[in-house]
């Protein structure tokens, strides 16, 4: 038996030393199929050996695939030894697999580490998120809570208390503006503003410099209606209540017109001095359906207002014309003069209308009347010159002062008789059939 043993192991060894070098020089895969197909004790013994070989190349390189894979993974795995004994091919690819698995698993695992931290600072930021939001709940409530007692503390406040310190603070307001509008804070002046638009020889309603003093006696009279609306008197008074509001906004809106003038604005300044005509026309509408007690009354509320609405009439027009002939609109190709006069009509109709009501107004009459005395004076003496400009301007005043003159010698003149009839029915009746009677006949 070991005779013819010996010959049989040579050529086992031959045929596996040449499997050996012929799996070395083929791909893995023509191995697999040699294995797998050889039959016989012959194929077996060869594919025996050829299995080992062909197992110890496949473990090694799972080996060291799975070593890159710790490495990477910054974790040491222990490295599987060969297999022992005899293993198919399909074991061994599946060890193989495995450990690229585990490998896997490893690197993984890593980013999942990375993942646990990024869900930790998402949680972390949830939690915040969720302390901000009840900080913000509770802050809400307390706000709620202290916003609503401050409300109810406001709705205790007086109405009429509020009223006369909001006329108050825009009288202010008002004559710190016209000091800017002469240029007292160091900006242009209200004559060189918009590129001299509001200066006398820009357009023809502009009225001479001497007009403009008028503003102090009308801010002088403002100055005297916020001091009388302080009165304890007139400070519950349905006049006063109803004028207060009007008033504090006309003279905010004065102020806004001074500024929109030294910012170059001419279309914004027009908007402004009609938004302010408007206003002043509602606060003589409330005078006239409230009418005055005293003559003082009178001189320090009525007058201010008329003198006020007078004013900016004439400057609305003015307003007017040096916005067109700053924009160079040129409406159906007519002159300037004949917009000038159409301009003047426009204002004694509007005064006129004014004038006509309560007792005749006649400080509405008396301010515009100032404001086309100067336009006839500068078209008559200054530049440009319009002669017939100036006598509508003249004509104006005479028909303005006629409007209102007639109109309050109607009223008074009603007055007077309404006093005397109120005095004859106080008296006592005559007695035509007594004896006094007939004695005073002879």
């Amino acid at each position: 038996m070991a005779a013819s043993d010996a010959p049989v192991e040579e050529p086992r060894s031959g045929t596996a030393g040449v499997l050996e070098r012929l799996k070395a020089a083929q791909p893995r895969t023509t191995a697999t199929t040699a294995t797998s197909d050889d039959d016989g004790p012959a194929g077996a013994a060869s594919g025996g050996a050829a299995s080992g070989t062909a197992a110890r190349a496949t473990t090694n390189r799972a080996t060291a695939n799975q070593a890159t894979a710790n490495q990477v993974a910054g974790h040491r795995a222990p490295v599987d030894g060969p297999p022992s004994g005899r293993r198919s091919l399909p074991g061994i690819v599946g060890s193989a697999t495995g450990a690229a698995r585990e490998a896997l698993r490893s690197v993984t695992g890593s980013t999942g580490g990375d993942r646990d931290r990024a869900g930790a600072s998402t949680e972390r930021l949830r939690v915040a998120a969720d302390r901000a939001r009840v900080a913000a709940g509770m802050t809400g409530k307390a706000l709620g809570r202290h916003g609503g007692a401050a409300v109810r503390h406001v709705g205790t406040w007086d109405p009429d208390l509020v009223r006369q310190s909001a006329v108050t603070l825009c009288a202010v307001a008002c004559i710190l503006g016209s000091a800017a509008g002469v240029g007292a804070f160091g900006g242009p002046s209200i004559r060189d503003a918009a590129g001299g638009a509001f200066a006398p020889d820009a357009t023809l309603l502009a009225p001479s410099s001497a007009a403009f003093s008028i503003w102090s006696v009308i801010y002088a009279g403002l100055v005297a209606y916020t001091v009388f609306q302080w009165l304890p008197a007139q400070r519950r008074r349905e006049r006063h209540r109803r004028l207060g509001w009007t008033v504090a906004a006309s003279m905010l809106l004065n102020l806004a017109w001074i500024l929109s003038a030294q910012a170059d604005q001419p279309v914004l300044s027009l908007v402004v001095i009609l938004l302010l005509f408007f206003a002043l026309l509602v606060a003589i509408q409330t005078l006239n359906d409230h009418p005055g007690e005293t003559r003082f009354e009178g001189a320090a509320v009525d007058t201010p207002i008329g003198l006020y609405l007078g004013w900016v009439l004439v400057a609305t027009a003015a307003n007017a014309a040096a916005f067109f002939t700053a924009t160079g609109i040129d409406l159906f190709g007519w002159k300037g003069t004949t917009w000038a006069i159409l301009g003047i009509i426009t204002v004694l109709m509007t005064a006129a209308v004014v004038c006509s009501t309560d007792r005749g107004r006649l400080s509405v009459a008396a301010a515009t009347c100032w404001g086309l005395l100067w336009i006839a004076v500068e078209r008559m003496l200054g530049e440009p010159f319009a002669v017939d400009v100036a006598f509508v301007s003249a004509m104006a005043i005479f028909l303005l002062l006629i409007t209102a003159g007639s109109r309050r010698h109607r009223v008074d003149h009603a007055y007077r008789r309404w006093l005397r009839a109120a005095e004859d029915a106080q008296r006592e009746p005559l007695d035509l059939l007594g004896d006094d009677y007939e004695d005073t006949r002879y």
